[in-house]
């Protein structure tokens, strides 16, 4: 099988990248990057701090120069924040580098996973407050419905909803042997 030198992960956030990412990647044999973690090593600072004392636009700027710090490597797997391909650069600069997988949920389930972590989103917060219940259902449609479109431009799109882990990964593993001559 061959398979692309990088794979990207995008997805809302709670989607599973995180997650399926070291698990994709070890059964690759890749190493992998978790985009917000490079960042947050790289300055010093969680996500929500930089969001809170810099603003979104300064954290999607260091996003952006992380992506193209770790995409000099090969044999990995990335895993985008949630907003990543939201901006066209990045959008254009993953399809390029590599294969862009687009892990898809509904907003329900991704309310129910994201119902106990909202505080650690800072785009699932108003007024400095984390959302729950019908709230937060609603931000995540909306934020959903405003990001889907790029995330369908990934040259895969894994349903991966209620499935187990395990199933996830195998699904990307067919996916990514399914494209690997296109």
């Amino acid at each position: 099988m061959t398979v692309p030198t990088r794979i990207y992960l995008t997805g809302f956030m709670g989607s599973g990248k995180s997650t399926l990412g070291p698990r994709l990647a070890d059964r690759l044999g890749y190493d992998f990057v978790d985009l917000d973690r490079d960042i947050e090593r790289a300055v010093g600072g969680t996500v929500q701090a930089i969001f809170a004392n810099r603003g979104e636009e300064a954290f999607r700027r260091l996003e952006t120069e992380r992506l193209r710090a770790v995409s000099h490597a090969d044999r990995m797997v990335i895993a985008l924040g949630g907003g990543a391909v939201t901006r066209e650069d990045n959008l254009h600069f993953t399809k390029a580098q590599g294969r862009l997988i687009y892990l898809r949920m509904t907003p329900r389930h991704l309310a129910d996973r994201l119902e106990k972590r909202a505080a650690s989103r800072p785009m699932l917060h108003e007024e400095g407050r984390p959302l729950s219940g019908a709230s937060l259902r609603k931000r995540i449609a909306a934020l959903l419905a405003q990001r889907e479109s790029f995330y369908e431009q990934a040259d895969i799109v894994l349903d991966v909803g209620k499935r187990s882990l395990e199933s996830a990964v195998s699904m990307a593993m067919e996916a990514l042997e399914n494209k690997s001559g296109t």
